[in-house]
């Protein structure tokens, strides 16, 4: 079985647990925004940026989700010199579920929309060519929370992106560790490997 029958499984096993939901996960919070650095390090790219992001419990156990990042890429493949910015906007939804007090299940979907702008020069050839495309596509993503001390929450995840003529499956982690009351630090990186390509995400997060 590939891997996005193996999420698509695993996707459908969280929805299941999500409509018994006897009780609400504490402890948790999914009302919050972040920002900070975002990064892609793969062999037929590299980008660095900024990004913002949004979630908003709506209910005990279903999350509303928003992001926009912001990327300039130094480095494509087939390319002598690159110089493009990539927009990235995101919005979806999903849900949670409390196995134990310390640790949640958690699915999403979001909707993917990539905007590309730049200019970028063949080897050989004293002429830029203007770059100017649009991607659109989805997310899914399943993970668990985990409390690992009362300060430390680590996050093993799993990612099928399906944007444009791309799609892989990526596995990751995030490490978030509260510092002040409600201010918190998250890191996150995530490998997917059909491109060697990592998704690096450090910035501060506070929940509302």
């Amino acid at each position: 079985m590939n891997n996005k029958g193996l999420l698509a499984i695993a996707a459908s096993a969280c929805l299941a647990m999500l409509s018994q939901a006897p009780v609400s996960a504490k402890g948790f919070s999914y009302t919050y925004v972040e920002g900070g650095y975002t990064g892609v390090r793969a062999d037929s790219a590299d980008a660095d940026g900024l990004a913002a992001n949004l979630s908003f419990g709506a209910t005990d156990y279903i999350m509303v989700l928003a992001g926009y990042s912001h990327l300039w890429q130094d480095k494509a493949e087939g390319f002598s010199s690159v110089d493009v910015q990539v927009d990235r906007f995101t919005i979806g939804g999903g849900g949670h579920y409390s196995i134990t007090d310390r640790i949640d299940l958690v699915g999403s979907v979001v909707y993917v929309n990539e905007q590309s702008t730049g200019k970028a020069k063949y080897p050989g050839d004293d002429s830029k060519s203007r770059i100017n495309g649009t991607r659109e596509g989805y997310e899914i993503g399943v993970s668990g929370r985990i409390r690992a001390m009362d300060k430390l929450e680590l996050t093993p995840l799993a990612v099928y992106r399906n944007v444009g003529d791309y799609s892989d499956t990526g596995f990751g982690v995030d490490a978030i560790y509260t510092f002040y009351k409600d201010w918190s630090v998250r890191g996150n990186a995530t490998y997917f490997n059909d491109d060697s390509a990592t998704n690096l995400f450090l910035g501060v997060r506070y929940d509302l």
